[in-house]
């Protein structure tokens, strides 16, 4: 036999893509752990630019309350400036700015709108895409240079596009083109715009009329430009909402208030500040989705558009080609909307290094914790039902150490998805009172779904004593190599509720179990189940209280490396492993309320072994 290839150093997030590299990022997605639902909703939310921003975005929205809802994006086709005559409109936007104040236009960065905002789920977005980079050899078909006329009336200052000119009837015909395509994906686009035009100044007071027109006239309409085409999508709760920039970091004081992160934006809805008295606002982070009260003055108003998402952008390439490239400066990155993984980047970076000097907080612990004895182990994985099911299927306890009763249940689910014990039941709750002997206090409890794993978090809730109700993940069932071609058939939530056993119905969970792969490598395995804590720590980051998880064997590794930067085992070694793990075993780990670093600690409760009781023939006596 070939010896095993020795395992990686420093197995990381990069690594596990690498592998992937031949996948869709959905694909990689849900190889992670994520269900698919999140996964589409965050590739939609960043444009499909990579899986570390989509994983970021993930990480950063799990206490977003809408997380796990379907609202489709609102999208929209745009014409953008760019080169020379954008550093005019740029130059002309700061004037007004600076000398007449805000006006409606500021909202929105320079563009030609094509069409009026339409939805698509986010299960549509790939086709979406796909059909607008499917405009590109039409768009290099485009008429010669776009001209543009300026026009103003005393509430409005713009650059028109001629309804005549052969640029408005390309843009409009290219317009429907898009529509029919996208259509059997059941995407409506609507009618083009009956006008085209760039907006430079409206919703502004009659007295600065005047003064604008003078800075507008001050534009080189004759200037350099390309033209792009580009499609955008922003989120359809922010559409009346004023977006506010965060200017200076914010610690909440009290439960209600939201954590202002510098280089966020905060979504402000209008009657906020009509009603506000005291300078406080409620409103929702653009990077965590949370939403709360904060002090309007650690903002300042900013574009809508700065929260956009670009998905993808095409140049009209006209005969007389530009090539002088983009203007520099904050505009050019708005309308590219190239920063987005920069922004998430230098925001986490910030966050990390807030905390890295806040004040300590309590450590919180993570247990990890193999199930109760199981009965297949007992009386044999391909006897036990035999033994135990006559051939009607009906339950007969033939030994003391079976359960009592059974669940109503197909004989073949339970072969493949066996109950505890009655001594497994036992021994996780003799566990559970350990843990509480050890001072231990448990806030939130998850478990696999298998029904071993299940009733062992059932009793050691018993024995600690506490209130927390079970979330049954299925990204927490043990390695998919040992059981194909199909995943067991497990006991739905609501059935496991409505036998007694304290899980909580509401909960969503990471990682759909329709996204389970048998065919997943055990590295895939250390993937999934470190994603889902990693996942997981982040959540109650805010809250805090410790953490149990009831798993399998496997799961003591696989569940921890990754928090404390240990290396995934070969496949060899982490099988050997697994015969070291009893049942009930417990590891604990630490983190750091500094550092906010995990680390191994020795668990507050002692071991548990009990010595071996052979099977009793009383006719021996």
């Amino acid at each position: 036999m070939a010896a095993a290839a020795p395992p990686r150093i420093g197995l990381h997030l990069h690594d596990f893509e690498d592998r992937q590299i031949e996948k869709s990022s959905l694909e990689t997605l849900l190889q992670m752990g994520f269900s698919i639902q999140r996964a589409e909703k965050a590739l939609a939310a960043t444009g499909d630019r990579g899986i570390q921003l989509a994983s970021d975005w993930l990480l950063s929205h799990v206490h977003d309350p809408l997380l796990d809802k379907s609202i489709p994006r609102e999208y929209i086709l745009y014409l953008c400036p760019v080169g020379a005559f954008q550093s005019e409109v740029a130059k002309f936007w700061d004037n007004s700015m600076s000398k007449c104040g805000w006006n409606g236009a500021h909202s929105y960065f320079p563009h030609i709108t094509l069409c009026s905002f339409f939805k698509a789920e986010d299960t549509q977005v790939s086709f979406l895409t796909d059909c607008f980079t499917k405009l590109e050899a039409r768009l290099n078909k485009a008429p010669g240079k776009l001209n543009l006329d300026f026009f103003t009336n005393p509430s409005f200052i713009g650059l028109f596009l001629s309804e005549n000119s052969e640029h408005f009837r390309f843009l409009s015909e290219t317009v429907l083109h898009f529509g029919k395509e996208v259509a059997p994906f059941g995407i409506t686009v609507g009618l083009p715009k009956k006008q085209l035009h760039l907006t430079l100044a409206h919703q502004y007071p009659p007295e600065h009329h005047e003064e604008l027109v003078s800075l507008a006239k001050q534009i080189d309409l004759s200037a350099t430009c390309r033209w792009d085409m580009r499609l955008y999508s922003r989120d359809p709760r922010t559409r009346m909402c004023e977006v506010r920039k965060v200017v200076k970091a914010y610690p909440p004081k009290l439960g209600d208030e939201l954590e202002l992160i510098e280089g966020d934006y905060i979504f402000l809805e209008p009657d906020e500040l009509k009603q506000s008295q005291d300078g406080w606002y409620r409103g929702t982070s653009w990077l965590t989705g949370s939403s709360g009260m904060f002090p309007g003055v650690f903002t300042q108003k900013t574009a809508e558009t700065w929260t956009w998402t670009l998905h993808k952008s095409l140049p009209l390439v006209e005969q007389q080609v530009i090539t002088n490239g983009s203007c520099d400066g904050d505009y050019d990155n708005l309308w590219n909307n190239d920063n987005m993984e920069d922004m998430y980047a230098k925001i986490v970076k910030k966050k990390k290094a807030k905390e890295l000097t806040a004040e300590p907080r309590k450590p919180r612990q993570l247990f990890v914790m193999r199930h109760g004895e199981r009965c297949d182990y007992v009386f044999g994985r391909k006897d036990w039902c035999s033994h135990a099911f006559d051939s009607s299927g009906n339950y007969r306890r033939i030994n003391l150490n079976l359960p009592k009763t059974m669940l109503p249940r197909n004989v073949e689910e339970y072969r493949h998805d066996c109950p505890l014990t009655e001594i497994g039941k036992v021994q996780a709750y003799i566990t559970g009172d350990g843990l509480k002997c050890g001072s231990v206090q448990i806030s939130h409890v998850y478990s696999s779904p298998s029904l071993r794993c299940v009733q062992t978090a059932h009793e050691v809730v018993k024995g600690i004593g506490c209130s927390a109700l079970i979330r049954v993940e299925p990204t927490l069932f043990e390695w998919l190599g040992w059981y194909k071609p199909n995943v067991p058939k497990w006991i739905s939530v609501e059935k496991l509720a409505s036998f007694g056993y304290n899980v909580d119905p509401s909960y969503t969970p990471f990682m759909d179990i329709r996204n389970l792969n048998t065919d997943e490598s055990h590295q895939e395995y250390y993937a999934r189940s470190s994603n889902f804590t990693n996942y997981m720590v982040r959540k109650h980051e805010e809250e805090g209280g410790n953490i149990l998880i009831v798993a399998h064997a496997g799961n003591h590794d696989a569940c921890t490396y990754k928090l404390c930067g240990k290396r995934v085992k070969s496949e060899t070694q982490f099988q050997m492993d697994l015969c070291n793990v009893s049942f009930c075993a417990v590891v604990m780990i630490e983190e750091d309320p500094v550092s906010r670093r995990w680390a191994f600690k020795e668990p507050p409760v002692t071991p548990l072994c009990h010595g071996f009781n052979k099977l009793f023939n009383w006719k021996d006596v």
